[in-house]
């Protein structure tokens, strides 16, 4: 990690309106983001932690405050900030080549984005899947297609909303194990929002305890736990149990 941000917010503050009524979602939050880091993003269902990742896409405008992304402000969805969703949102009709090329098509040379959609899959582990269509690749597979898609970006910060959320335990732990590799061989800057516990502690460098009522951060908490990170160890055990308090005492 270098000392730089990639990602600033400032003052940034959401409200939804319907009708007559109105949902304050966050209040003033504000977040820094090193180059290099991982942070992840906690809180209980309905707090704004995926109101805060679009916010940062662009897919949604703040009320006030601002998001700035290597020291400029943005002004809509950009390359510089890929999402991962927890559905993988792939095309059903194009091979898991084509996806992850779709990204690049007008702006690459075929010969070279060729290169770097074998590059990518090969990152993933599937390069031997790459004529496939999604319907025919399992659903942790369809996971790794879409990190692939947003690799070939290069994206300065990679923003994941509950990517593995709906994985069952076993391929969870491979693509936590996966996404960590690549960010480690990218030097990747990533926004992680979970609301799992042990995922936020097993990838994090940072944790940020989300509160809800409007959605603030409540606690911004340092993991120093050495990579690979065992579940079973005392230290691990003792931050998520942290970590659940903080969780616990903002609904109590």
């Amino acid at each position: 990690m270098s000392g730089r941000p990639a990602l600033s917010l400032r003052n940034l503050s959401k409200t939804f309106r319907n009708g007559g009524g109105s949902l304050e979602v966050l209040a003033e939050v504000d977040l820094d983001v090193a180059e290099g880091e991982l942070v992840c993003l906690l809180g209980k269902s309905g707090c704004g932690k995926s109101t805060l990742l679009r916010l940062v896409a662009g897919f949604l405008s703040p009320d006030s405050g601002s998001v700035e992304v290597g020291g400029g402000q943005i002004a809509g969805p950009g390359p510089d900030r890929c999402v991962v969703f927890q559905e993988d949102a792939l095309f059903p009709w194009l091979t898991v080549r084509e996806n992850v090329a779709f990204g690049v098509m007008r702006t690459m040379p075929r010969k070279v984005r060729d290169a770097e959609v074998r590059r990518c899959l090969e990152k993933v582990g599937l390069e031997p899947f790459g004529g496939s269509l999604p319907r025919e690749i399992s659903g942790g597979m369809k996971q790794r297609v879409a990190l692939a898609r947003v690799l070939i970006l290069r994206p300065k910060v990679l923003l994941m909303d509950e990517p593995f959320g709906a994985l069952d335990a076993l391929t969870r732990g491979e693509m936590q194990g996966l996404f960590l590799s690549l960010m480690r061989d990218t030097r990747g800057t990533s926004l992680f929002v979970t609301h799992d516990v042990e995922e936020a502690v097993t990838l994090a460098d940072r944790l940020l305890v989300m509160g809800s009522s409007p959605g603030r951060i409540r606690a911004d908490i340092p993991v120093p736990l050495p990579r690979p990170r065992v579940r079973s160890d005392d230290g691990f055990v003792r931050l998520c149990r942290e970590v659940r308090e903080l969780l616990g005492a903002e609904t109590a």
